[in-house]
């Protein structure tokens, strides 16, 4: 791969299959290496090749492939209140604790993406809430943990929804997980919605909301330069920018009615 495009590939595959990678730099091209659980390595070997415009190799998991994975995977804190963490970090006194396991995949909280509907999430009072594309199930989970209910998740993918039911067990955490595709499905009505997805799916997203949209909705999974765009979409709902988070790579907003 070229270097001018690796920085690119490795935020959006990141983001994407919710996993680490590592960088080897040759003289003329850089060699990106990404680690997925077994039953994932079909679906992130297309991810990948539709990223990088070029064919994606799959390794079988080695010891190595498990520690670059615990090295990877560090524990973030939120606000002072969540904590978001793989199985073998400690908990913290007096934080919320969300526990994911990165062998599952779909995102662990690691991302800038999830950091930033974290953040805006805090500051939204207790309501029903649905996570729209929910991956691993980090956002739907850590609005359980922060006293939100009902909360639903939903995404088109079976092994997200897989994922997201073993992680709410793990949590003991109770949430209603179900198989949607935006503009195929009726999305569960919440009025806080959540939606941690790519540009044009949360334009999409904004259409399948239009008759009922909800009152407040945290979006994320933006390029900066996407914001202005996605904010045009969701404003035809009514719903204005009532707080963002950037970062040099990545956007997250919430818009409010």
């Amino acid at each position: 791969m070229a270097p001018e495009a690796a920085d690119d590939v490795v935020d959006r595959a990141v983001a994407a299959l919710g996993t680490g990678c590592r960088q080897e730099d040759g003289p003329h091209d850089v060699t990106l290496t990404f680690w997925v659980p077994p039953q994932r390595a079909g679906a992130a070997a297309a991810t990948l090749a539709a990223l990088a415009g070029a064919p994606a190799r799959v390794e079988d998991e080695t010891v190595d492939w498990r520690a670059a994975v615990r090295a990877f995977h560090r524990p973030i804190d939120v606000g002072g209140v969540l904590r978001v963490r793989p199985p073998w970090e400690p908990a913290l006194p007096g934080r919320r604790d969300v526990v994911i396991d990165p062998g599952m995949a779909f995102g662990t909280g690691q991302h800038d993406t999830t950091r930033g509907c974290l953040e805006l999430l805090l500051d939204i009072p207790p309501q029903p809430v649905a996570d729209i594309g929910c991956g691993s199930g980090v956002l739907a989970i850590a609005a359980c943990r922060l006293g939100f209910a009902p909360v639903w998740a939903c995404d088109l993918d079976p092994l997200a929804v897989d994922a997201t039911l073993a992680n709410a067990r793990a949590n003991g955490v109770a949430l209603a997980v179900s198989r949607r595709g935006i503009g195929r499905d009726s999305l569960p009505p919440a009025p806080v919605v959540l939606a941690n997805i790519q540009a044009d799916v949360l334009d999409r997203l904004a259409d399948a909301l239009a008759p009922a949209p909800p009152r407040v909705a945290v979006l994320s999974g933006l390029r900066p330069h996407e914001a202005d765009g996605v904010l045009g979409r969701w404003r035809r709902l009514g719903l204005r920018l009532d707080a963002r988070r950037d970062t040099a790579e990545w956007t997250a907003l919430r818009v409010a009615a």
